[in-house]
C-alpha cells in the first residue's frame, strides 16, 4: 500500500511538472509574475516578415526584450494611475478610434473591393475629359484691367494647360480656338469677362493605363470609403443636443 501511495504521489508530481512545463513553453517571459505569451511574439514576427524582415533567433530575442520593456512600462503606468489623466484618456480613446476606423475600412474594402472594370472606366473618363492637347493661353487685357495682382505682373499669361483645368466656359472657348487666335467675343465666367488668346497648341500624350492604375485605384478606394462613412451617417439614428 505504501508503495502504491508513493507511486501515486510521484505520478501527480510528474503531471504537475509536465503541466508547468507546457505553460512555460507557451510564454517567452514573465514580468513580476505576469506572463508574456509566445503568441504575442509570433504576432510581432509576422509583422516583421510582412515588412520585409526575417524570422531569426536574434530578431525574436529583440522582440522579447521590447515586449518585456512594454510590460514594465504598462505595469509602472498602472501603479501611477497614468491612465486616469484626462489627456491620456483622450489620447487612448483617439488611438482606439483610429485603429477601429482603419480596421473597419479595410474590412469594408475587402467586402467591396475596387474592380479592374471600375479602374478602367475611370481611366477612360479622365482621358476623355483631359484630352491630348495643351494650350498656351493668356488674357490679352488682363495686364491693363485685371484686379488680380499676379495676373497683372504676368501680363495675364496662364502658361501651358489642358482645358480641363479651367472653368467650363473658359475651357469650352479654348478648346475651339487655334494657335494665334483671339476670342471673337469676351467670355463670361464666375470670375468676370475674359478676352482670350491662344498663343500655341501642342499634342500631349496621355499617361498609359498601367502607369496610373494604382493611383486611380487609391482614389476610388478613398471615394468608396467616404461614401461608406456618409452612408453610416444617413442610416443610423443620430440626435444632437440642443
Amino acid at each position: 500500500k505504501g508503495n502504491v501511495m508513493k507511486n501515486l504521489k510521484l505520478l501527480a508530481a510528474l503531471v504537475l511538472a509536465s503541466a508547468a512545463f507546457a505553460v512555460s513553453a507557451q510564454n517567452i517571459a514573465t514580468v513580476n509574475g505576469k506572463p508574456i505569451p509566445k503568441s504575442l511574439q509570433d504576432e510581432w514576427v509576422a509583422q516583421l516578415i510582412a515588412n520585409g524582415g526575417k524570422d531569426t533567433p536574434e530578431a525574436r530575442r529583440q522582440i522579447t526584450e521590447n515586449l518585456v520593456a512594454n510590460a514594465l512600462v504598462e505595469q509602472e503606468a498602472a501603479k501611477r494611475k497614468i491612465s486616469d489623466d484626462p489627456k491620456v484618456k483622450f489620447a487612448l480613446d483617439y488611438a482606439k478610434f483610429r485603429i477601429l476606423q482603419e480596421a473597419l475600412l479595410r474590412d469594408e474594402m475587402a467586402k467591396h473591393p475596387v474592380s479592374d472594370k471600375e479602374i478602367k472606366a475611370r481611366y477612360e473618363e479622365e482621358k476623355a475629359a483631359l484630352g491630348n492637347k495643351e494650350y498656351e493661353v493668356s488674357h490679352i487685357l488682363a495686364k491693363e484691367f485685371s484686379v488680380d495682382t499676379c495676373a497683372k505682373e504676368n501680363g495675364g499669361d496662364l502658361g501651358w494647360n489642358r482645358p480641363a483645368v479651367f472653368v467650363k466656359p473658359f475651357a469650352d472657348a479654348v478648346k475651339n480656338m487655334k494657335k494665334g487666335e483671339i476670342s471673337k467675343a469676351p467670355v463670361k465666367t464666375e470670375f468676370g469677362w475674359h478676352i482670350i488668346k491662344v498663343n500655341d497648341v501642342k499634342e500631349v500624350p496621355f499617361p498609359s493605363y498601367d502607369s496610373v492604375k494604382d493611383q486611380i485605384r487609391e482614389g476610388l478606394e478613398l471615394k468608396k470609403q467616404q461614401n461608406f462613412l456618409n452612408e453610416l451617417m444617413k442610416t443610423n439614428k443620430i440626435e444632437y443636443a440642443k
